[in-house]
């Protein structure tokens, strides 16, 4: 950046950290905002206190505000620099922006307003948000309402929830996951932007970078837009023409889709004329001409697409051609034909106007199907709401679609810290991101995708469909991602039923059982916890930490017709359930395995499916009367329950560990579960299931491991006599040999 002799552009003082320790650069821009540099700057000084971080102002005023920058850099032990702005330099915000991020010289390079709107307190989270994500780009995005950001006037508040809507139908993928983008509060990594690439233009500098950076890495935090406290805001007029030539330049420049597009609309507008024409003109009835004309003329449409969408990646060959035909018919009889006769048979007009007219409809249309605009949602700015469930302090997760299997674990406010983010993906297919494990069925917004982000901090985004099944997407998607996280933290999601019992060892926690075997093993829990007064704490899993504590993790169990209380068994009650057992047995979900092991949909159907009939699934306490839950207990006994002729034998810790981390075929095994644990399972090149194993070991280091045969589902009436002893070995023992005795008898 080159400054004209004599400007005293450049502040600085001798003491600045060098250019390879500061963290961060934070830019802000100015024009006329004197009476804001001081309040700023003391919240700015109390906010990052202790970090690398400089501050560059880069000045557009007509005021004091340099003088008053300058006064403060002198006085202050914060690192302040200052670019003053000649006029015949001062075009707009974003210059401003682009010209400090040439100047600026840390890892991270920081934007924000200088009229207080942006809270300075919000960019200690931004950093740790960059840090924890991996991200290129951290957004702070203003809360909004359906008028648009809160803390603005009305009108300026819809103006840019408009102008919102606008950037987001001009750019419908690069924009689907980010909720503001045109927010002026973010963070950037410095080395994943080319600011020489920067064509600055107006004050909304964000859409720049990301349109020509369209495979960043972005996360959010949301904060809540203050008022200005001084001077006027600079958006006018003007700053909207700005807008609008920005918005037009952007999109010819950064990529020729829409270039290459209008040329083969033309080329194929032409055919289709040509055609329509000569078969006319033969003595073609109208209708047949304008089938075959505009079944040759989309064939080509869309053969043509590959010239034009050349930069994605395309399927193999016989998928492609499937695509030609299936959407060639699509147009042909849905778009094109329909066309034609409102024009030319309605409404009388000369059949090569239809034609024409009928082309370019059917060639828009087909246009917003390859960018995969979406004009029914996540157009506007307003995010969409987040559920938090804290699982014992262990994790903590935030989701977009309610997962009812966590609803013990339903937060009233919002963690401080989000371990694991479930969003939907605006657009439909989630992205491909470097480093993540993705899970496509190739059917676009109608089919099952998903992308999981792994680390720290693990981001899961998923299609659209999947809103319409969270019983499916906990099970398959983030169960496993979960059990993983535990991992990471010291825990094992275990495969296992649990309760608890008052009894005590010693002065030890509470005594906890854990029971491991069929799937379907909650109500038996919790009529042995109604009969012997014990506490309920999961039906197929349990968290066991190396602490020897095991932690409850209750989800909802299966029901039958027979466990459903009194009000609640209807005929219609019993149909329905008896119906979702039928389609949830295991020959169904044989033939569903069968179909994803051939690489059919099956991920795609189960979700319709489960969204037509859910599972039939209940929280415990509305099957069973005054059943108790508790969080946490000592981990004293494992049953092995299993189907033979009854008995009870020790069972190796080695082999009880095996028990406790086998899948379920017939609940984990379809798509993309065991995917998503084969790969998490190496993740950043550790043995992750052995880490599993280690804690399992710690965990069950004093517990004793029993394996228990039994004819019928009334094992849990046999099991009760060892629940009314204290832990004592030798008691255990004594009842134990009484039981092999009767069983022998």
């Amino acid at each position: 950046m080159h400054q004209p002799p004599g400007d005293t552009a450049n502040h600085e003082r001798p003491s600045f950290p060098p250019a390879n320790e500061v963290d961060l650069t934070m830019i802000v821009p100015t024009r006329n905002e004197a009476n804001n540099v001081v309040p700023l700057l003391d919240r700015l000084e109390a906010a990052l206190e202790g970090q690398a971080i400089e501050i560059l102002f880069v000045d557009d005023s007509t005021d004091e505000t340099a003088t008053v920058v300058r006064r403060e850099a002198e006085e202050r032990s914060l690192p302040i620099r200052l670019i003053v702005r000649p006029e015949s330099r001062r075009n707009g915000l974003s210059g401003a922006v682009v010209e400090g991020m040439e100047a600026a010289r840390g890892r991270w390079l920081g934007v924000m307003d200088a009229d207080l709107q942006h809270p300075p307190e919000l960019i200690p989270r931004l950093l740790a948000q960059a840090d924890r994500t991996g991200a290129d780009v951290v957004i702070a995005s203003r809360q909004a309402d359906i008028w648009g950001p809160v803390g603005l006037s009305r009108a300026r508040a819809l103006t840019s929830q408009l102008l919102t809507i606008l950037a987001r139908m001009v750019f419908p993928r690069v924009l689907k996951n980010v909720s503001d983008p045109l927010t002026g509060f973010f963070l950037v990594r410095r080395a994943a932007v080319d600011v020489a690439t920067l064509q600055p233009e107006g004050f909304k500098i964000l859409l720049e970078i990301l349109a020509r950076h369209p495979d960043l890495r972005v996360t959010e935090l949301h904060f809540k837009f203050a008022p200005r406290l001084e001077g006027q805001s600079k958006a006018d007029l003007n700053e909207g023409v700005r807008f609008f030539r920005h918005l037009t330049r952007l999109r010819l420049t950064v990529n020729q889709h829409l270039v290459r597009f209008l040329l083969l609309i033309l080329v194929a507008a032409a055919l289709n004329l040509v055609l329509l024409s000569g078969l006319t003109e033969a003595g073609w009835p109208l209708w047949r001409a304008a089938a075959a004309a505009g079944a040759t003329t989309i064939a080509g449409l869309l053969l043509g697409e590959t010239w034009v969408f050349s930069d994605r990646p395309r399927g193999p060959v016989r998928r492609r051609l499937a695509s030609v035909l299936i959407l060639g018919s699509l147009f042909l009889f849905v778009v094109y034909l329909p066309a034609i006769w409102l024009l030319a048979v309605r409404l009388g007009a000369p059949a090569l106007v239809g034609g024409l007219a009928a082309m370019l409809v059917a060639g828009f249309v087909y246009y917003l199907f390859s960018e995969q605009w979406i004009w029914t949602r996540g157009l506007m700015m307003r995010p969409r709401e987040s559920i938090y469930y804290d699982i014992h302090g262990i994790l903590a997760v935030a989701s977009q679609i309610p997962l009812n299997d966590l609803d013990y674990f339903l937060a009233s406010t919002p963690p401080a810290r989000i371990d694991l983010q479930l969003r939907v993906d605006r657009h439909g297919t989630p992205s491909r991101v470097p480093g993540a494990i993705c899970y496509d069925e190739h059917l676009g917004r109608f089919g099952f995708g998903l992308t999981v982000i792994p680390g720290d901090y693990t981001e899961i985004v998923v299609s659209p469909l999947l809103e319409m099944s969270p019983a499916f997407v906990y099970t398959n998607v983030v169960e496993p991602v979960l059990r993983w996280l535990m991992v990471t933290r010291g825990f094992s999601l275990a495969r296992a039923g649990a309760v608890q019992s008052d009894k005590r060892k010693d002065n030890d926690s509470p005594q906890g059982w854990l029971f491991t075997g069929p799937s379907d093993l909650g109500y038996a829990l919790g009529r042995l916890c109604q009969e012997e007064q014990l506490a309920f704490m999961g039906d197929d899993r349990v968290i066991i930490g190396g602490d020897r504590l095991m932690r409850s993790f209750p989800k909802p169990v299966t029901a039958r017709p027979e466990t459903l209380p009194g009000q609640a068994r209807t005929i219609r009650a019993s149909v329905a359930l008896r119906t979702q057992r039928l389609l949830y047995s295991r020959p169904i979900r044989q033939l569903g395995l069968f179909l994803g092991r051939r690489r059919l949909p099956a991920a795609t159907v189960n979700t319709y499916l489960q969204r037509i009939i859910p599972q039939p699934k209940y929280p415990l306490h509305s099957l069973i009367d005054g059943v108790a839950y508790r969080d946490v207990a000592s981990v004293s006994v494992l049953t092995a329950l299993e189907k033979g002729d009854k008995s009870v034998v020790s069972l190796s810790l080695e082999t009880a560990i095996d028990r406790l981390l086998e899948p379920d075929d017939y609940a984990h095994g379809f798509r993309p579960y065991p995917l998503l644990m084969e790969a998490l399972a190496t993740w950043d090149g550790r043995d992750w299931l052995e880490a599993e194993r280690q804690i399992l070991r710690a965990g069950l280091a004093h517990c004793r491991t029993l394996s228990r045969r039994h004819e019928d589902d009334s094992w849990w009436k046999e099991i009760a006599p060892l629940m009314r002893e204290p832990f004592k070995t030798d008691k255990r023992s004594q009842v134990l040999t009484s039981i092999n005795s009767a069983n022998s008898a």
